[in-house]
This record gives structure tokens, sequence and C-alpha cells, in this order.
């Protein structure tokens, strides 16, 4: 009895504590002696009593296992976005990859295809890996979502080759549903200058399908070049919305720093094709819009402002530096039409910010 006295207090301390817990008591502390060994008593006239008190523990505070929360996802999806690593450091061969992206195929697995974003030139299976893709694409024996992945992955190379084999997919595609398919991973193509001057180079002559895709696929791009291209296609159709009710062309294009001083001078341009200019420098945060406000101070036809400004207020981000740039050009600006454009961006700021407490509330 002397042996088996001290687990069975261990025991019964247990269960007293879930006692307290769940019935919002304090649990006692070891020290109450007189009442464990009665305790006790109870358990060794009856053995059954110790493993009741055992079970409910068992079930008790499954928080504290370590479920994440909310919180604990996000830093986990955050961590694996940073710990991506480039293919040519996972896999060894061109069937290692092959296998690997067929596998992430089955439910589009974003992690894996950001593995063989803008890959290094100097993969020495990737040729051998390509030219298996591009066969799975077109293969009728794979799914109408592999072969989507497939293409997308062909698309996001960063090489030409590739690029080139989606454009002429499209072209040769015998379906409808095909060259879609095939556009749709177009849109995404990525890369440097020499995929850029590709893409501007089958611009002309090219089928709607493709065009938009290329349109598209430029569009995304933020380079110098690529804002040379899309103006110089706008300017060759003669069209002054530039694809902008399509959601693509210059007026959505994001410029990075160096594309900027050619937009200033398209927007000084004061053409018809000015304000697709001006809605792309918007599109690039502050730095964008402090060179459009520079560029139309000293303006004195303020009906060409107000039209070079039409629908430039969905293109302003919504931050405070902007938002405190804004008030102050509001008080500054000579131009009217700056001025109005201000405001209304102002407006549209109040009127995100009341939405948002709104859905708040619900």
């Amino acid at each position: 009895m002397k042996k088996i006295l001290p687990v069975l207090s261990i025991v019964v301390i247990a269960g007293a504590i879930w006692y307290f817990v769940t019935s919002g008591g304090t649990p006692p502390t070891p020290a109450g002696t007189s009442s464990a060994a009665a305790v006790n008593s109870n358990v060794d006239n009856d053995p059954a009593a110790g493993a009741a008190a055992v079970a409910p523990q068992q079930n008790s505070f499954p928080d504290l296992v370590g479920t994440p929360d909310e919180d604990d996802e996000e830093d986990i999806e955050g961590l694996e976005e940073e710990d991506v690593r480039p293919a040519t450091e996972i896999y060894k061969t061109a069937d290692e990859a092959l296998l690997a992206v067929k596998n992430a195929s089955k439910n589009y697995d974003d992690i894996v295809l950001e593995q063989f974003s803008e890959m290094s030139p100097n993969c020495s299976w990737c040729p051998a890996f390509y030219t298996s893709l591009a066969e799975m694409m077109t293969s009728q024996n794979s799914t109408q979502d592999e072969r989507s992945y497939y293409a997308e992955v062909l698309a996001i190379s960063g090489r030409v080759d590739n690029v080139k084999t989606l454009v002429e997919s499209i072209k040769n595609a015998a379906k409808p549903d095909d060259a879609d398919l095939y556009a749709e991973a177009l849109e995404l193509a990525s890369g440097k200058d020499d995929v850029t001057t590709y893409l501007g180079s089958q611009l002309s002559g090219s089928n709607d399908t493709l065009r938009e895709a290329l349109v598209a696929a430029i569009t995304n791009q933020s380079s110098r070049l690529a804002a040379d291209i899309l103006y110089k296609h706008t300017v060759e159709r003669g069209d002054a919305d530039g694809y902008y009710s399509e959601g693509i062309g210059l007026g959505e294009f994001i410029p990075d720093e160096e594309a900027m001083p050619f937009l200033q001078e398209l927007v000084l341009k004061r053409d018809q094709y000015s304000h697709l200019a001006a809605k792309a420098l918007l599109n690039s945060g502050i730095d964008g819009l402090r060179v459009l406000a520079d560029s139309l101070e000293n303006s004195k036809d303020y009906d060409f402002d107000d039209n070079l400004l039409k629908d430039a207020v969905d293109h302003t981000n919504f931050d405070p530096e902007v938002e405190e740039y804004l008030k102050t050009l509001l008080n500054t600006t000579k131009n009217p039409s700056v001025k109005k454009f201000a405001q209304a961006s102002l407006d549209s700021f109040s009127e995100e910010d009341f939405g948002d407490e709104e859905e708040g509330d619900l």
C-alpha cells in the first residue's frame, strides 16, 4: 500500500484540479494532505474511482495542445513564401522537375509555380524539361487544369523561347478553347527586356485573342520599354481608349522609376493619349502623383486638364502619404483642375473609410 500511495495522490490531485477549474472554484494546493488522504482512502476501496478521476483530465483543455490560430497560420504562410527556393536548387534532373510539376498541377500549387519563376539561364536540365512540358501542355491526355498549369510554368519562366511556344500555340490552336487557355497563360508572361521586346514584335497582325493577351502581358511589365511599346501600339491603332475599357494597356500600367520620365513626356504632349500616361503615373503611388501634379501646375488649358484627369481618381492610391500630399496640393495648386482632382480623391478616401467602418459594424 505504501508504494502505490504517491501515485494515487497524483491522480486524485489531478482530478481535483479539473473539478475546481470546471466548476469555477480555486484548485487546491498539494499541501492539502488531509483531504488527499480521505480521497486516497476512497480510491483504495474502489480502484475504478482512480480511472474516473483521470478520464475528465484527458478530455480537458484541448486548446493547450497548441492548435494554431489565424495569426499563426498567417505566419506560416509568410514563412512559406519567404522560404520558396528556385527550382534549380531543388531538382537535379528534368525528370525530377517534371514529376514535381505534374503533382503540383493536380491542385494548382502556387508554391511550386513560384519555384519555376524566371529560371536561371544556367540551368542544365531546363531545355529538356521545357521541351517535355510543352508537349504535355498540348497533349489531349492532360486535363484542362493540368494544361493550364503547364502553360503558366512556361509563361513565367522568363525565357523568350517558352513565351514563343505559347504565342505559336495560340496561332495554331485547333479550337477556340485551346487558344483561350494559352492566351490566359500568356497574359502572365514575365521576364526581362528580351521577353518584352518579343511580345511587342508580335502585336502587328495578330488576331484579337493573341493581341489582347500580348497587351496584357506587356502591361504587367513595369519598364520604360514596355511603356514605349504600349504607347506606340496605341497610336498606331488610333484608339484613344488604348484598351483602358478592357482593363489593360497604358492606363493600367504600373511604371518603375525609369519609366516615369517617359510618361511625363507623354502627359506634356497633351494629346488624346495623354490621359493614359496620367493614369499610369498615378498607379505608381506618391512619386507618380507628384510628377503628374508638377506637369500640370503651369497649364492654362483647364478644359483639357479636366478631360486628362477624367476617371483618374480611380487610380489614386489609398495611403496616408498620398492623403497628406493631396491635402497640401489642395491648398497650394494654382490649377483648378488639379484642385478638383485633389478634392475628389480626398472625398473618395473618406467614402472608403466610411465603407470600412460600416463593414466593421456588421
